[in-house]
C-alpha cells in the first residue's frame, strides 16, 4: 500500500538511501549464486555425483536381491510343507489300514484267546512260573540259586545312579538306595526314576548326621520322619528299610526306629580309596551267598567299578536283587525296634552245614577229653605200683639189718608201712573214680540228650 502522505526532503533522503541498499544486497546475492565453477570443482561434482548414482544402483541392486531371496525361500518352505503333508498322510493311510486289519483278526478270534495272551503278557508280583521262578522287580528270580544285594549309600546322584541303573538292568539286576533327605529333595525326579525302574529306596537320615546315635530321641525321630515323607512326596512310597549313619546305634535309636536295621557283611570303603581297581577287588575277593555289599552313590570311580563288578558277579552266577527281596526268598524274619543290625542273609542250607560242622566239633572235642582222662587214670595207677614197690623194697632191708629183733621189726614195719601203702591204694583208686566221674560229667554237659 502506498504512503500518501508528504515526505521531508530529510526522510526522503534516508528511504531513497535504504532502497539503493536493498537493491544492492539484492544484486551482490545473484552474483553469488551465479558464480561459474571451476573444472576442477565440476570434476569434484561430477565424481560425486556418479559415487551417489553407483551407491543407489548397488542399494537398489541389494533389495532386489533380497526380495529374491525371500521369495526362493518362501517357495522351498512351500515344497518341503507339500511334502511333509504328503508324508503324513500316507503315514496316515498305512495306520488305518494296520488299524481295519488288526481289528479285523481280532474280531475273528475268540475271546478267551486274547484273555489267556493278556495274562501272559503282565505277569503278577510273586507269580511262580512252572520252572520255580518268582516274578519280582520286574523280572524271574530263582530261590535256589546265589544271591548278593548291592547298596548304595549317601544318594541321589543323577549321574552315578543312571550308570548304575543301566549296568544293573543289563543282567537283570536290581540294588538297594539308602537317600539322604536333603539329596532326596534337591532330586526328586531321580527318586522317581529309580523306583519306576524296579529299584528299592531306603532311609538314611535326613542330613546323614554322624553323631545321630548320641541326639535326642526327638531328633532322631524327625531325622528319619522328614526321609520318608520326602521320598513318599518324589516316588509315592515310604522306605521298608533304613540304614544307620556309620552303622552307630544306641538306646534311644533302638526306641525311636521301629524299622528294620540293615548293616553289611562287606565295606568297599569306596569313599575313602575313590579308586575302582581296590573298589572291584574289594567285593570280588570276598563276596559269598546271602552277603549284603556296602558302596557310595557319590563317585564316579565307584560306578566305573561296578561296570566290572555287576557283569562278574552274574557271570559267576550270583542273582542281583534288593535287600528286601533277599529276605524274603531266604525266609528270615527280619523285625525292627529290636537293636539289630541285620549284615547278611546265607542260605538255610550253609546255616545247617554250620551247626553241623559245630556238632561235629563238639564231638571231636568229647574224645579228646575222654582219652585224656584215660591216659591220666592210667600215669596215675602205674604211679601207685611204682610206689608200693619202692616201700616193699625199703622194708626187706630193714629187715636183714635187724636180726635180734625180726620178729618184732616185721611186725612194726607192717603197722607202720601197710596203713601208708592202704592209704596210697586208696587215694588212686579214688583219684580214678573221681577222673572217670569226670569223664561222665564232661559228656553229659556237652550232649544233654
Amino acid at each position: 500500500m502506498a504512503d500518501k502522505r508528504k515526505l521531508g526532503s530529510g526522510e526522503k533522503k534516508f528511504r531513497d538511501r535504504s532502497q539503493n541498499y536493498k537493491s544492492s544486497r539484492n544484486v551482490h546475492s545473484n552474483i553469488k549464486r551465479k558464480r561459474v565453477l571451476t573444472e576442477e570443482e565440476k570434476r569434484i561434482l561430477m565424481r560425486r555425483r556418479a559415487r551417489r548414482k553407483r551407491q543407489a544402483e548397488q542399494k537398489k541392486a541389494r533389495i532386489i536381491f533380497a526380495l529374491a531371496l525371500v521369495f526362493c525361500l518362501f517357495v522351498v518352505f512351500q515344497v518341503f510343507a507339500m511334502a511333509f503333508r504328503f508324508i503324513e498322510k500316507s503315514r496316515k493311510a498305512q495306520k488305518e489300514e494296520s488299524v481295519t486289519v488288526v481289528e479285523s483278526s481280532v474280531e475273528s478270534s475268540p475271546a478267551e484267546s486274547t484273555e489267556e495272551s493278556t495274562e501272559e503278557e503282565s505277569p503278577s508280583e510273586g507269580e511262580t512260573n512252572a520252572e520255580g521262578m518268582v516274578f519280582s522287580g520286574g523280572r524271574y528270580i530263582d530261590p535256589s540259586k546265589p544271591m548278593v544285594a548291592l547298596t548304595f549309600d549317601d544318594g541321589p546322584d543323577v549321574q552315578v545312579d543312571g550308570v548304575l541303573m543301566d549296568e544293573l538292568e543289563k543282567v537283570n539286576g536290581r540294588a538297594t538306595f539308602f537317600v539322604v533327605g536333603q539329596r532326596v529333595e534337591k532330586f526328586p525326579e531321580d527318586i522317581k526314576n529309580t523306583v519306576e525302574r524296579g529299584h528299592e529306596i531306603g532311609n538314611h537320615s535326613y542330613d546323614h548326621d554322624i553323631h545321630l546315635s548320641s541326639k535326642g530321641q526327638d531328633y532322631i525321630r524327625n531325622e528319619f520322619d522328614k526321609t520318608d515323607d520326602a521320598v513318599e512326596k518324589a516316588a509315592g512310597v515310604r522306605p521298608a528299610l533304613v540304614r544307620l549313619p556309620g552303622g552307630n546305634i544306641s538306646n534311644d535309636v533302638k526306641a525311636v526306629v521301629k524299622k528294620p536295621l540293615i548293616f553289611w557283611s562287606i565295606d568297599t570303603e569306596d569313599w575313602r580309596s575313590r579308586d575302582a581297581v581296590k573298589t572291584q577287588n574289594s567285593i570280588l575277593s570276598q563276596v559269598k551267598d546271602g552277603d549284603i555289599v556296602l558302596m557310595h552313590a557319590l563317585y564316579l570311580s565307584t560306578a566305573q567299578a561296578c561296570k566290572t563288578v555287576i557283569p562278574e558277579l552274574h557271570a559267576r552266577g550270583y542273582q542281583l536283587v534288593t535287600v528286601s527281596e533277599l529276605i524274603h526268598f531266604r525266609g528270615q524274619n527280619v523285625q525292627g525296634g529290636n537293636g539289630v543290625q541285620y549284615k547278611n542273609f546265607p542260605p538255610i542250607e550253609t546255616a545247617a552245614a554250620e551247626s553241623s560242622t559245630a556238632s561235629s566239633v563238639s564231638e571231636t572235642v568229647k574224645e579228646t577229653s575222654v582219652q585224656s582222662s584215660l591216659q591220666s587214670v592210667k600215669e596215675s595207677s602205674k604211679s601207685s605200683e611204682t610206689k608200693k614197690e619202692t616201700k616193699s623194697t625199703k622194708t626187706a632191708s630193714k629187715s636183714t639189718e635187724s636180726k635180734s629183733n625180726t620178729e618184732a621189726t616185721k611186725e612194726s614195719g607192717n603197722i607202720v608201712e601197710n596203713p601208708g601203702i592202704a592209704t596210697e591204694s586208696k587215694t588212686a583208686e579214688k583219684s580214678t573214680k573221681e577222673s572217670a566221674g569226670n569223664i561222665a560229667g564232661a559228656i553229659d554237659a556237652e550232649d544233654p540228650q
